[in-house]
């Protein structure tokens, strides 16, 4: 029951109310012992009945009190009186930006700026004590008489949420509101962000998007989102972008660029902090309006613009005449095939293979830029722009749906959907390490959801996965991956990895499989189906070149590849080593560019002057430093070699077919560690690093294993892939005896031990995906105590220097420093250089004194940063291989 005028509660009277919404009554007050206004938010009654709630409110009140910032109001205190709880707060006069908008509609340019930006500071500040907003709003920013603007209720969705971990329709004290305050929960709706709207959990980005939503209605005066229910403004706020167009004319470029970022759907590729935004505003508002130079760089941006806008519509001219001429020619004369390129953005890089729809329509494809999260685009070859696949967060392997209107992919664990035409991705069946997938005729799909999975059946709707084959690790491979459905629809092709290698055909009907193309190293096929049934397959060999092998999938037998039909086609040697090329049924080819062997070792100080290490281009991808420096151990595609940095020779550790990766030293240089698939699926070995007898199994459990980092009494951090919770790190103790270190749903990895002494203290660095996207976190060990999150805004590939002082890891555009205090802290990255030319998946090495590292350096040639896409694909352009048969 509302208070009445003249109520007492404690040292308050009630003067009158003056709001009222989810988190409780409010009333100006009148504090009778200091003679001031207050306000006062009675708490709602559950508050009262949840001795639980109520004490962990009163702990986030506390710490909100801490807060003592001009732009936010002041929360003096968490009072109770005759059983009513009540906070005792700043009394802001003025009106709030709701008031405001709703009365005069957009707001001035110049003075939205001001607003902005003293909203940004507020946020600023709160953020830097790990204090999150989670319901910032028009209706919860007031403006004072004087033009200062106060933040309001700062951090109380959490203290009213019934779980603070996350704030989401259910948990929200505005949501929770009876049908009566239809109006606030639409208002409250409109500025959620994406993973709020889904109920995820929340960080400080959820206020950096409401943020953006906030300044995109003070500058058009209509929300960024909306609908005629929470479930309309909710699937806009997921799925549809705001009308950026509606901005005002005289926006700043940069305004329009900050707002973009502030309210992208992918958290990890949002503006990342308040502090960017304060300087951004800042720089717009101090830009000179009338100078001639100022306005001249926006007029040559524009210029820029209108040549490339220009240039693109010359080349869609081109391609659309093109596919035109080629599909309505004559079929005599239908034999003249046209060659055009899809380049990407600068810094981009595609991760993955395209896919093309068999109409050869629409192209699918993933590229990441620096350490941001990988999207999915979709490409129309009559269409001028790729559109973005809202919410397809760290997606690979995309493949359509026989009818071109599904795309689907793997992404976050999971096997997913999504509509060409639009639409959020549907996530269809668990996939922890998806390893390829294909859709069939009969609306189910086929695919690998790790490596030790085999192939799995699911109706494309969602349901049980049905298994289609088992790996033993042993005749039967230890993995089953890339299952392509042949023409009829009763067969798969697949690829066998393991002591069995190469390709199979399965049939549907009795389950039972015969291998059609074996191969004695990496290669795996796909059936080009231009053709029909009566085609061929095609694989790559190292040098990045696609041959082809005649194949009857009516009929299949063995047989071999003996033409070469493409070259420069980019490949994975990890996990996607079929070329990354996709042809359509009416010969529509795509293909990413590249030769991955074009790089070279190289020294790098830390002003980023490279050395070249030898005059060889190979296929290098780990390289660490013996604990003396003279030598290195390289993994070489899947062998590994000692190359004595002394006497500049090399010579091999590994041979056979079998897979060696992850290679590490023994702390007294005597031995490599490293994980092979040579017994199945992957183990840990060791082998004298002579080269003098042959490899020992040091680790054999299920799953897969790989070496990390080791330390001066033989404990050994490894990473394991497990099918359920991903990436995690363990440690083997010199007694064989196995403990998890850090074992969650999330993927951690690349741990590394810090230097010291054989026993005590120290740190282990790892990454984690926890956050949304890869950060750099240490934590003590043993014991996993004193977690401390190293970088933000994204770090991978953490090392050690040899004294421990220093930490470095690789960001979105450089490898960094961090200086370790003596105190145990750790100090702000330090940019080193650039990282863009260098492959730093698996990582890098330091020199002992700190001053070089030893790199993979990615040459010319080597980057896949284009599509080219080839009409009219033609048997003619086929020659015979230099090399004869394989």
């Amino acid at each position: 029951m509302p208070l009445t005028k003249g109520t007492n509660l404690g040292l308050y009277t009630v003067l009158s109310q003056i709001g009222a919404g989810g988190m409780g009554e409010v009333y100006q007050a009148r504090d009778t012992k200091l003679g001031r206004d207050v306000a006062i938010k009675v708490l709602p009654e559950a508050f009262a009945h949840d001795p639980e709630r109520l004490a962990r409110f009163q702990r986030e009140a506390k710490m909100l009190a801490q807060l003592n910032h001009p732009n936010i109001a002041t929360i003096y205190g968490l009072e109770h009186s005759d059983g009513t709880h009540y906070l005792v707060m700043e009394l802001v006069s003025g009106e709030n930006l709701a008031e405001r908008i709703k009365r005069d509609g957009a707001v001035p340019v110049e003075e939205a700026l001001s607003i902005a930006k003293q909203i940004a500071e507020a946020l600023e500040a709160a953020h830097e004590k790990s204090i999150i907003h989670r319901d910032l709003k028009p209706a919860n920013v007031k403006l004072t008489p004087e033009g200062k603007v106060k933040v309001l209720d700062f951090g109380l969705a959490k203290a009213f949420a019934d779980d603070p971990s996350t704030v989401d329709m259910s948990d929200s004290p505005t949501l929770s509101m009876a049908a009566t305050m239809q109006g606030v929960i639409l208002g409250t709706a409109a500025y959620m962000s994406p993973e709020q709207a889904k109920g995820k959990a929340v960080d400080k980005r959820t206020d950096i998007f409401a943020f953006g939503a906030v300044l995109y209605e003070l500058l058009t005066g209509k929300q960024a989102f909306h609908g005629e229910d929470v479930g309309d403004i909710l699937a806009a706020v997921v799925m549809r972008e705001p009308a950026f167009d509606a901005l005002p004319q005289n926006t700043p470029a940069s305004i329009r660029v900050l707002l973009q970022r502030c309210l992208r759907k992918d958290r990890r590729q949002r503006t990342p902090d308040a502090a960017t935004i304060r300087i951004e505003i800042e720089d717009a508002i101090a830009a000179p309006k009338d100078s001639g130079a100022t306005q001249a760089a926006p007029a040559l941006r524009r210029k820029f613009k209108l040549v490339l806008a220009v240039a693109a519509a010359l080349a869609l001219i081109a391609i659309t005449s093109l596919v035109f001429a080629l599909r309505n020619r004559p079929a005599d004369v239908q034999k003249t095939s046209a060659r055009l390129m899809i380049p990407l953005p600068p810094g981009q890089e595609i991760t993955t293979y395209p896919a093309i729809t068999r109409d050869g329509r629409t192209v699918a494809y993933v590229t990441q830029q620096g350490l941001d999260a990988p999207q999915l685009y979709l490409r129309d070859l009559n269409s001028f722009e790729p559109r973005a696949v809202a919410g397809s967060s760290g997606p690979y392997q995309p493949f359509f749906s026989p009818d071109g209107k599904w795309v689907a992919f793997f992404a976050q664990g999971q096997l997913q959907k999504a509509e060409v035409s639009g639409g959020a991705p549907i996530r269809l069946a668990e996939a922890p390490f998806g390893v390829g997938g294909t859709w069939t005729e009969d609306n189910t799909i086929i695919y690998a959801a790790s490596l030790g999975s085999g192939l799995l059946r699911i109706p494309v709707s969602g349901g049980t996965p049905e298994s289609l084959t088992n790996p033993d690790g042993a005749a039967n491979g230890y993995a089953h991956v890339f299952p392509q459905a042949l023409p009829g629809g009763r067969s798969v092709l697949f690829t066998i990895w393991g002591q069995m290698a190469g390709n199979a055909v399965l049939s549907l009907d009795s389950h039972r499989w015969e291998m059609v193309l074996p191969e004695a190293s990496f290669e795996f096929a796909f059936f080009d189906p231009t053709h029909g049934s009566t085609g061929r397959l095609l694989l790559i060999d190292r040098s990045s070149t696609i041959k082809a092998a005649p194949f009857d999938a009516a009929r299949p037998t063995r047989t071999s590849a003996d033409t070469t039909v493409l070259s420069n086609v980019y490949y994975d040697v990890e996990t996607e080593s079929r070329g990354w090329l996709s042809i359509s049924n009416n010969r529509t080819a795509v293909y990413a560019s590249g030769n991955p062997a074009k790089t070279s070792l190289v020294w790098v100080d830390r002003e980023g002057k490279a050395e070249l290490l030898g005059k060889d281009q190979d296929l290098y991808r780990d390289v660490r430093l013996s604990p003396d420096g003279m030598k290195e151990v390289v993994r070489v595609g899947d062998q590994l070699w000692i190359h004595d940095l002394q006497r500049g020779t090399r010579s091999p550790l590994t041979s056979g077919n079998a897979a060696n990766f992850r290679p590490l030293w023994s702390l007294d240089g005597t031995r490599i560690i490293f994980g092979s698939n040579r017994g199945g699926d992957w183990d840990i070995y060791s082998q004298p690093s002579d080269g003098s007898q042959p490899a020992e199994v040091l680790l054999k459990r299920p799953y897969d294993q790989w070496p990390l980092s080791i330390l001066p009494d033989g404990t050994l951090l490894y990473l394991e892939l497990h099918p359920k919770t991903g990436r995690d790190l363990w440690t083997l103790s010199p007694d064989g005896k196995t403990t998890p270190l850090r074992v969650t749903p999330f993927n951690e990895q690349e741990g590394q031990f810090s230097p010291g002494p054989t026993s005590g203290p120290r740190w282990v660095a790892y990454t984690s995906d926890e956050s949304g996207r890869n950060e750099v976190y240490v934590q003590s060990y043993p014991g996993g105590t004193n977690r401390i999150a190293v970088s933000d805004g994204g770090g991978a590939t953490p090392r050690w220097s040899a004294d421990g002082k220093e930490l470095f890891y690789v960001t979105g555009d450089a490898v960094v420093a961090v200086a370790v205090r003596s105190d145990r802290t750790f100090g702000a990255p330090q940019k080193l250089f650039g990282r863009s030319n260098y492959y730093l998946k698996y990582g890098y090495d330091v020199s002992h004194d700190g001053k070089r590292f030893l790199m993979i350096r990615r040459d010319e040639g080597s980057v896949p940063n284009q599509l080219n896409v080839i009409l009219n694909w033609s048997d003619e352009s086929d020659q015979p291989s230099p090399a004869g048969n394989k």
